[in-house]
């Protein structure tokens, strides 16, 4: 996971990319990730180094990956 901050961080629609470790569950992560829109979303999605991750994930990963969107209600 710590090998795609850095290009998701380049990406042009990316606002946000940050990997957390829970402090009472060490091994559990989560990565807060803020895109401009679906279409940067989309754009990451489809990059090769993600891919990858995605083709990896269930063998690295205890549980599959989950994603929840949020909207933002304050600046």
């Amino acid at each position: 996971m710590l090998k795609l901050i850095e290009p998701t961080r380049a990406e042009p629609g990316n606002l946000d990319y940050v990997l957390f470790e829970q402090r009472d569950e060490q091994g559990t992560f989560y990565m807060r990730e803020a895109f401009r829109d679906q279409a940067a979303l989309d754009a990451h999605i489809s990059m090769p180094y993600f891919k990858r991750f995605a083709a990896t994930a269930d063998d690295l990963l205890q549980e599959p990956l989950q994603s929840i969107f949020l909207e933002q209600v304050s600046a």
